[in-house]
């Protein structure tokens, strides 16, 4: 944890840079030191961390009837996750450019399934870091894809928090710009956040950490996550 934070801060030296320091010090310090006194009757059910999935009302109307989000049938059987909504929305509007293409007699729009990461954990969801190599090593790193191998996520009802549609102007963007019009603006983070997430949910199920400090994990990611797109948006303008 300790490297990805040094990476994250080479960007900019610059206030925001003692910011990011701040945040992951905050991080390793609930993962590390909250310690519990009493045991929760249940796993914690307070603040979520939350992944995104990218689909259409065309596939929605199926996920829905079967109540579970099914892996993929060819390629890799997974369900494709991800923690940046930017990137979810990319691969929405994929699945609606082939709605398009192979049901173009059926009405689709493109839209994201908002999914509760930490309850995913809690029921022993198989998540893994993902990074496709087919256009070369590192160059899809920007998705900070999460998969979920070996099952369906079955009885969906229990992590959906929410379906959210995808403005129909972001269709004309994707065919415009392409993934570049999508990428996240701070550097890969969701697979870091998954190492930190699966250590605090397993730490709470062992009753060594309480809900609070639960809580404040993902408190402190959020900060993390806050301080990194500042600098990426400054590396941006930078740039520019």
């Amino acid at each position: 944890m300790r490297a990805f934070v040094r990476a994250g801060c080479c960007l900019t030296p610059s206030r925001s840079d003692h910011a990011i320091r701040r945040a992951a010090r905050v991080v390793l310090d609930l993962i590390g030191t909250h310690r519990k006194t009493e045991r929760p009757a249940s796993l914690y059910e307070g603040s979520r961390w939350v992944l995104y999935h990218g689909t259409t009302t065309y596939w929605l109307r199926s996920i829905l009837k079967d109540g579970r989000l099914r892996r993929a049938t060819v390629g890799d059987q997974k369900i494709a996750l991800t923690t940046e909504r930017s990137v979810a929305e990319y691969f929405s509007n994929v699945a609606l450019h082939g709605d398009k293409h192979d049901h173009p007699s059926e009405e689709s729009a493109a839209l994201i399934l908002v999914i509760d990461g930490e309850k995913l954990l809690a029921l022993g969801y198989k998540l893994v870091p993902f990074c496709d190599t087919y256009h070369g090593p590192g160059k899809c790193d920007w998705e900070n894809e999460i998969a979920c191998w070996h099952r369906d996520i079955e009885h969906l009802d229990e992590v959906l928090i929410a379906v959210e549609p995808v403005p129909p102007k972001r269709f004309q963007v994707f065919l415009k710009r392409g993934r570049a019009a999508f990428k996240p603006a701070m550097p890969p983070m969701g697979h870091f956040e998954l190492s930190v997430m699966k250590g605090t949910i397993k730490r709470l199920a062992k009753g060594k950490i309480t809900p609070a400090a639960a809580d404040g994990v993902v408190s402190a990611l959020a900060a993390l996550r806050s301080a990194l797109l500042v600098t990426g948006h400054r590396s941006t303008s930078l740039a520019t």
